[in-house]
C-alpha cells in the first residue's frame, strides 16, 4: 500500500505548534491540539467598515487608496455633490469640499494626492469637463477634459489617469472615447472596442481594465498603453459596479444586473472567478485599493436610496486549516 511518504517523498512532521511560515500544500500534525493541519490558498472576505457622515450614491473613491487611507468625493443626492471625506480604517471625517460639486465623476490617485474629473451636477447643470487635484488638504482646478462626460470609467494616479467611455455631450451619448491625463492636460487616445458608461476601471495608464457597464454587459477590455483588447467576460454582466486593483489582479463588486447585486468577482489577468459577496447589495459605490485589501463605500440600494455603509476587503494569500476525514 502506498503511503504519504511514497507519494510525496517525505513524512508528515510532528510539531507542537503550527509553523510560522508554511507554504501552500504543506501538511503537519500538531501534537498540542491533536489535529492534522495544512496550508491552502486563502479565501477573501468582506467586513464592516466605518459609517459615512453623508449617505450618497454615484460617488467616487481615490482608486489607489487603502482600507486605512481612503478618500471619497462627490455623490448624489444634491446636498453632498461637493462633499469630501477621508477614512483612517475606523471612521470617516469630512474635509474640504470639491470646488465643483458633482456625481458620476472619474477619479485617480490616493488619499494624499487625488484627481477628480467629469461627472454630472444638478446644481450647476449638465455633464462636466472640469478636473481638480487634491493635495491632502484642498482641491484645485486644473485642465479640463476635452469632452464633458458623466458615468465614465477611470483609473490611475494624480499625474497619469484614464477617462474611459461614459455619457458624453451632446445628450450624454454612450461613448467609446478614452482620454489620458499627463498631469497637465488631457489627450484623446485609442477608443474602447465597446461603447459603454457606468463602468469601473482598474490599473494604470499603461495596464488598465474596463469592466462591465451599460448597456448591461460582462465585457472586459485590457489596455496596454496603446490599444484595447477584449478579454474574458465577467460571470455576471452588470452596470454601476465598483472595482479596484491592477490589470492582473482586480476585483469588481456590486452593480445592477439589472437587479442590484452583492456578487464579487476576482480577475487573475485571464479570467473572472466569483468570490465572497458583499454584505450589502449596492450599485454606484466608490471603491479603492488592491485585490488583497480594498474598500467600498456608499452607493445605492433599492430604486434610489443612498447608503452610508462601507465595507473592507481582505484576501489572505494563504490560510491554515484543520484536516478532517468528513
Amino acid at each position: 500500500m502506498t503511503d504519504y511518504k511514497g507519494i510525496k517523498g517525505f513524512t508528515i512532521q510532528n510539531v507542537s505548534s503550527d509553523p510560522s511560515n508554511p507554504i501552500i500544500g504543506q501538511i503537519w500534525y500538531n501534537s498540542t491540539s491533536g489535529t492534522f493541519k495544512g496550508e491552502v490558498v486563502g479565501v477573501g472576505a468582506w467586513s464592516s467598515g466605518g459609517t459615512l457622515n453623508n449617505a450618497r450614491r454615484q460617488t467616487t473613491c481615490a482608486p489607489d487608496g487603502t482600507p486605512t487611507a481612503g478618500l471619497l468625493f462627490g455623490g448624489n443626492p444634491g446636498p453632498v455633490e461637493a462633499h469630501t471625506e477621508t477614512y483612517n480604517g475606523t471612521s470617516w471625517t469630512e474635509v474640504n469640499d470639491l470646488n465643483l460639486g458633482r456625481y458620476e465623476a472619474g477619479g485617480g490617485g490616493t488619499q494624499a494626492a487625488a484627481l477628480a474629473f467629469g461627472g454630472w451636477s444638478d446644481v450647476s447643470g449638465g455633464a462636466k469637463d472640469e478636473t481638480e487635484t487634491w493635495n491632502g488638504t484642498s482641491w484645485t482646478e486644473v485642465g479640463d477634459l476635452n469632452v464633458a462626460s458623466r458615468g465614465l470609467g477611470s483609473c490611475g494616479t494624480q499625474g497619469a489617469a484614464l477617462a474611459m467611455g461614459g455619457g458624453r455631450t451632446p445628450s450624454e451619448t454612450t461613448s467609446a472615447s478614452v482620454e489620458q491625463w499627463n498631469g497637465t492636460s488631457w489627450t484623446e487616445v485609442n477608443d474602447l472596442n465597446t461603447a459603454r458608461k457606468y463602468m469601473p476601471g482598474a490599473g494604470t495608464v499603461a495596464a488598465a481594465l474596463a469592466i462591465g457597464g451599460s448597456p448591461i454587459t460582462g465585457a472586459t477590455e485590457s489596455f496596454n498603453g496603446t490599444s484595447w483588447t477584449e478579454v474574458n467576460d465577467l460571470n455576471t454582466a452588470r452596470l454601476g459596479n465598483a472595482a479596484f486593483g491592477i490589470q492582473t489582479a482586480a476585483l469588481t463588486m456590486g452593480g445592477d444586473t439589472p437587479a442590484q447585486t452583492a456578487i464579487t468577482e476576482s480577475f487573475n489577468g485571464t479570467s473572472w472567478t466569483e468570490v465572497a459577496d458583499l454584505a450589502s447589495v449596492r450599485s454606484t459605490s466608490g471603491a479603492g485599493g488592491a485585490s488583497t485589501a480594498g474598500l467600498i463605500a456608499g452607493g445605492m440600494t433599492g430604486p434610489s436610496g443612498a447608503i452610508d455603509v462601507s465595507e473592507e476587503w481582505s484576501d489572505l494569500p494563504t490560510a491554515t486549516v484543520t484536516i478532517t476525514t468528513s
